[in-house]
């Protein structure tokens, strides 16, 4: 019989693996962590089928399944040391995925990750491969230096849109242009997390941020940039998708786009972004169940999911 585990001293009691559950086998306790969190317990064990989805979306890789005698184990791409995200952040959804694909693709030894500034700044302590820190905007040249020194490395930047879609905007633009042959993940949360709540480059219209309190007019700011349409305008090759990890399903898809970007850099083929929709239940003041459901209908319809433009299709345009 599948079994749930759940680390009581990592979770943020955001209740996202509730809510993913199909079977409603676990719920909310009375019982509070030493980090003052309510915590979720294993309420109908026998009913569990051993689907993995509260693993696929704890934000705190709090949970591990045990399924016909094999536990799932959390990556070794990462160090273990608690995320300092908000309840229900998705950055950590986020940094399992690449975690593991490093781990599957046997590249953690000569892997290279980029640190921003923003919510992820600390990236550099949760994951367990080499990392540079950054100043603000500035990571994809960076990557480009490290890559161009040590072709052999496989190197990537993990940045959030007021850094890469702002003050990185150039970065961004350029080095997609000459085709580094870097993987850069892109996480959209549409504000300035870690400041304050701002309005973003990528704050949708009448979306209301610390410093648009009666929501974004676009007469004023223009419209939020779709970043991967934007590059795909550009005639050098590249991978750019855009994926969101709301839900199991489109944890999965997020995790193939991912993995489709790391070996297109291990293949010498091209520049690849993947931009991932990420959730800010603090920022947006909602739940973070709640906060899943408002980026679906409001976030998505503004920027299409899926891939924007493959290798093979750029190379067709670039030689036209």
């Amino acid at each position: 019989m599948p079994t749930v585990y759940i680390d009581k001293n990592r979770c943020k009691g955001c209740e996202l693996c509730i809510h993913a559950c199909p079977e409603n086998v676990l719920a909310m306790s009375e019982e509070i962590n030493a980090k003052g969190y309510f915590v979720p317990m294993v309420a109908h064990p026998d009913d569990c089928t051993g689907c993995r989805y509260c693993l696929m979306v704890c934000p705190d890789v709090a949970i591990q399944v045990e399924n016909k005698g094999k536990v799932t184990k959390p990556p070794e791409a990462l160090t273990g040391k608690p995320f300092s995200y908000c309840p229900g952040c998705t950055h950590g959804v986020i940094h399992r995925l690449v975690a593991e694909i490093i781990d599957e693709l046997g590249i953690r030894e000569r892997t290279v990750g980029i640190a921003p500034v923003g919510c992820s700044v600390l990236a550099y302590e949760f994951f367990n491969c080499d990392m540079q820190e950054a100043s603000h905007g500035r990571a994809m040249a960076v990557a480009t230096g490290i890559k161009r020194g040590r072709p052999d490395l496989m190197v990537f930047t993990y940045q959030g849109d007021g850094d890469l879609a702002s003050i990185g905007m150039a970065e961004t633009v350029h080095a997609a242009n000459r085709g580094e042959k870097i993987t850069v993940i892109f996480v959209n949360n549409a504000i300035y997390g870690m400041t304050g709540g701002q309005m973003a480059p990528t704050t949708l219209p009448g979306q209301v941020a610390s410093t648009c309190p009666t929501g974004r007019d676009v007469k004023l700011t223009g419209y939020p940039i779709r970043v991967v349409e934007l590059l795909k305008s550009l005639r050098t090759p590249a991978y750019l998708a855009r994926v969101t990890v709301t839900d199991p399903k489109n944890v999965l898809a997020a995790k193939k786009a991912l993995r489709k970007a790391f070996k297109y850099q291990l293949e010498g083929t091209c520049f690849s972004l993947v931009e991932v929709l990420s959730t800010c239940p603090i920022g947006w003041g909602e739940t973070p169940h709640d906060a899943c459901g408002w980026l679906q209908e409001n976030m998505v319809p503004y920027y299409p999911l899926g891939e924007v433009k493959v290798p093979e299709e750029a190379t067709v345009q670039a030689g036209s």
